[in-house]
């Protein structure tokens, strides 16, 4: 059994498209093809649905995922196996959301560079829905997002924090002399929110919908750092993740309100597509990802 086929299992898994899978990979389609065949006869049995250009994962083919992962994984680190960090090169692609690249950005990334001053990284910062759909297509070598956790069955889950949802205030808004809020009486402030697909933003906006509550918001944006800036210098209210905001509240630039009907928790989750072979590049960044947010999540 090749490893090169195995590869090329894994690409076309992760695609779903062999036309796709040989572009991604310097293949002719036919090669791709050839490939599939060689090792399903090896194998005895289909690894893919053939439907139109569309391919997807026989129960074999997904049985087999995980062995042609770790195989993969073997091969590659046994190429690389006299080589130190130091000298491992390549291209590393990995996407985060706004919110954590404030959180993660200069210090994994300076760590990362020390470690493998070889490698070049290519960073992406998206929405968690277009990081995933990223991952899928086999654009992204992982990803760091925050969402509600997401399912073993399609990602690799490398590591997950817990993450507080808040909602912050410019200090000079009446509301933030109230102990506590309501979400009617949240819904009802000048609001900044992310945009629509925001996994916080869609579970405070269902919260109001189940309580038949509504709410305007001023503006919607795509950066937390644009929102918390808008806040300290505007009587606005916001819901970001409590890393975004607690640096302000210490600092009193902004006010964290207590909202007791709405405590909220998400899930920082450090992913990858679960046809991924792992190199040693792409686990140290995850190493250096996982130190940073360890340290600023506690």
């Amino acid at each position: 059994m090749e490893i090169r086929n195995l590869k090329t299992f894994l690409k076309a898994a992760s695609m779903q498209n062999f036309t796709h899978a040989a572009k991604a990979l310097g293949y002719s389609q036919s090669s791709v093809s050839a490939q599939i065949a060689q090792l399903e006869q090896e194998i005895g049995a289909p690894l893919f649905n053939r439907i139109g250009r569309q391919v997807t994962l026989t129960q074999y083919g997904e049985e087999l995922l995980p062995y042609a992962r770790e195989l993969c994984t073997i091969a590659l680190r046994m190429e690389q196996l006299t080589q130190s960090e130091a000298f491992l090169g390549g291209t590393v692609r990995v996407g985060l959301t706004d919110s954590i690249s404030e959180l993660l950005l200069e210090d994994a990334l300076i760590s990362y560079h020390e470690r493998f001053p070889r490698v070049q990284l290519e960073l992406s910062l998206d929405t968690t829905e277009m990081l995933l759909e990223r991952l899928r297509r086999g654009e992204l070598d992982a990803a760091c997002v925050i969402t509600d956790p997401l399912p073993a069955a399609e990602w690799q889950i490398w590591a997950e924090r817990s993450a507080r949802i808040a909602a912050a205030a410019n200090p000079a808004l009446e509301i933030c002399r109230q102990d506590s809020v309501t979400l009617k009486a949240l819904a009802g402030q000048p609001l900044v929110l992310m945009e629509r697909a925001a996994p916080y933003s869609l579970q405070f906006e269902q919260a109001l919908s189940q309580r038949r509550l509504e709410c305007s918001p001023v503006f919607r944006l795509q950066s937390a750092a644009a929102a918390l800036r808008l806040i300290e210098r505007s009587p606005f209210v916001t819901i970001l993740p409590l890393y975004t905001v607690q640096s302000a509240a210490d600092a009193g630039r902004v006010k964290l309100l207590s909202v007791p009907e709405w405590e909220v928790r998400q899930t920082v989750q450090t992913v990858l597509h679960r046809g991924k072979a792992m190199t040693p590049q792409v686990e140290g960044l995850l190493e250096e990802l996982d130190r940073t947010l360890n340290l600023r999540l506690q």
